[in-house]
């Protein structure tokens, strides 16, 4: 995370006026204004080419902060920590203030507490001074348990670790408060003082501690903070088939942050952009970048399951949660806590589907028919699974190496027909529905005899599929006495007033329509900066992603229901009349 830099400017305010009006500069004091002005105005790279040129303390000053920024703290702290006790005492508040932000961006909070406190014991109240005691609170409002333990060690004086744990009381279990306070006796913090005993009698009972919690709250963010998001993307030319991709997920990324930023005064994020290249190695130094450069608080990306295998990898070493928006291997996030997929993968479809086929079509025996080794063996296996869990029977299951028979199907469809001699001479059961999750560049073609067949027999039994069903384009009298349903990630409702107002805004900021890619970016970003503006903390956001309540997007729900794996996929009916999508279908 970083701190909004206008936030922090605001309060830096006052000794710009008194470093522009009242310390000489001689012959440097066009250089050192026409740096202030463009640091003003955002431009900090422009500026830190001025302040780069100066040898003075408050070019050393500013273009410390221009660097903070930027986002880049180490440079940020390699400027700002030149600046001694020994230099005019407004430089040095200022750097040390600037540096206490910058022991925040990098998580070193008990640096940070140890920084603002010595600034507190100032016996001037400049503003920089009030500045810090109101900083000192806002972070003792905000960490987590575990954060509050680094911060504890890392604290220096007797009153940082008092206030450390102080402010955990109504927040932690009481058991956990005890041992907080525990913690402070053996860090010889003199129990007899008021404060302590203050603390002593909250824990005299559980119950006098429930009243302690009765009036405690839930993390609080400091009043500024903005949030690195992490935008893994590849580069491509703009003759490349994938730019489109890339480029309308970057912006859809960067559609969400702006709206979260208008609705927000007091928090902002910002978009981090990281090639990931074409290969995994360059997707594992994206999000080493990532992680090191810019402290990102979450990433989203990449493009492919191959290169997101990479990065879950460097994810999990660096706690960072990794949001893959498109891809849908089911084998991505296996024990990775860090890992989650907006994108819901080929079991989910299965297991929705089973859940629609017995829930809402009463279905009770069912017939699966994939082809083996391709995506859509996994979507059978699982609605299997989840049909026979709810109840139904799958009189037959076909996975099959389809291409050695020359995708000849009339084997395993002629248990569908509707000759009822030869029903009962060979004892076929009644079969409901039939499961077909054909992927790849062959669907079409499956799709296409599948149907044939079972027009040729007669066969009126409901079909159910994969994504592809909705690509393929069926001729009108397959569907007249056919019910056809299929399952898709995806779908924009053109009629939405949400969506409109988001092909507007889009094509006003980027002077170009929004793809599909744009507006699946949007739900993403949109989802997970919802989570983080609900917990605060981005250190919570691993485990708060799953909980999160459910999201209706432009293109796509999203709900991952305790899972790392979004659960919702969307069902629709293919009619004579078009494709529609099936309202309230089964959420488990």
């Amino acid at each position: 995370m970083s701190i909004l830099k206008n936030h922090f400017y605001k309060k830096a305010a006052p000794l710009l006026l008194f470093l522009l009006l009242v310390i000489p500069v001689a012959s440097q004091a066009q250089s050192f204004e026409e740096g202030v002005n463009l640091y003003r105005q955002g431009k900090y790279e422009e500026a830190i080419s001025v302040f780069s040129k100066m040898d003075s303390d408050k070019a050393m000053l500013f273009a410390g902060k221009s660097y903070f920024a930027l986002g880049k703290y180490t440079t940020a702290k390699a400027y700002l920590e030149q600046l001694t006790e020994q230099d005019l005492e407004d430089l040095f508040l200022e750097a040390q203030y600037t540096l206490a932000l910058v022991d925040f961006q990098l998580g070193q909070f008990g640096d940070a507490l140890n920084r603002l406190h010595k600034l507190q014991q100032r016996e001037a109240q400049t503003q920089i001074v009030v500045n810090a005691e109101q900083f000192y609170r806002d972070i003792l409002d905000y960490l987590t348990l575990n954060q509050r333990r680094n911060a504890f060690q890392e604290a220096l004086y007797p009153k940082v670790k008092y206030d450390i744990v102080a402010s955990a009381f109504g927040r932690v279990d009481y058991a956990v408060a005890q041992t907080l306070y525990n913690q402070l006796v053996e860090a010889k913090i003199d129990t007899t003082v008021d404060q302590m005993q203050k603390l002593s009698n909250v824990l005299a009972d559980s119950v006098s501690y429930a009243v302690e919690v009765a009036f405690s709250s839930d993390l609080q963010a400091p009043e500024g903070i903005t949030y690195n998001i992490g935008a893994a993307l590849p580069s491509y030319t703009s003759d490349d088939p994938a730019f489109s991709v890339a480029q309308g997920l970057y912006f859809g990324y960067v559609m969400a942050a702006e709206e979260f930023n208008r609705q927000h005064a007091d928090k902002k994020a910002f978009i981090r952009y990281q090639n990931t290249g074409a290969s995994m190695d360059s997707a594992a130094y994206a999000m080493t970048n990532l992680a090191w450069n810019y402290n990102a608080d979450v990433v989203l990306g990449p493009l492919f399951s191959e290169q997101a295998r990479s990065m879950a990898e460097m994810a999990e070493q660096y706690q960072i949660p990794l949001v893959a928006p498109l891809a849908n291997s089911h084998t991505l996030n296996i024990d990775n806590p860090y890992v989650y997929q907006a994108n819901p993968t080929f079991i989910s479809h299965g297991r929705k589907m089973a859940a629609f086929a017995v829930n809402r079509l009463n279905a009770d025996t069912l017939a699966v028919l994939a082809e083996r080794n391709s995506l859509g063996e996994a979507s059978a296996f699982a609605f299997r699974n989840k049909a026979e869990k709810l109840g139904a029977k799958v009189a037959y299951f076909f996975v099959e190496d389809l291409e050695s028979k020359g995708y000849e199907l009339t084997d395993y469809t002629n248990y569908f027909t509707a000759d009822t001699a030869i029903i009962d001479s060979l004892n076929y059961p009644h079969v409901d529905a039939i499961y077909a999750p054909f992927t790849g560049q062959v669907a079409p073609t499956l799709v296409e005899l599948l149907l044939v067949d079972l027009d040729a027999l007669n066969s009126d039994i409901t079909v159910l599929g994969s994504q592809a069903w909705g690509n393929v384009q069926i001729p009108e009298q397959r569907l007249q006495n056919r019910d056809i349903y299929f399952s898709e990630s995806y779908y924009i409702n053109q009629k939405s007033r949400k969506v409109e107002q988001f092909k507007k805004r889009y094509q006003e900021r980027f002077d170009m329509e929004p793809n599909r890619f744009a507006m699946i970016g949007y739900d993403v970003a949109s989802y997970v900066l919802q989570t983080l503006d609900r917990v605060a903390n981005p250190a919570l956001l691993k485990d708060a992603l799953k909980k999160q309540p459910l999201y209706e997007g432009l293109i796509s729900n999203i709900n991952f229901g305790g899972t790392h794996i979004n659960q919702e996929v969307k069902i629709f009916e293919v009619s004579e009349f078009g494709i529609r999508p099936v309202l309230d279908t089964a959420r488990k």
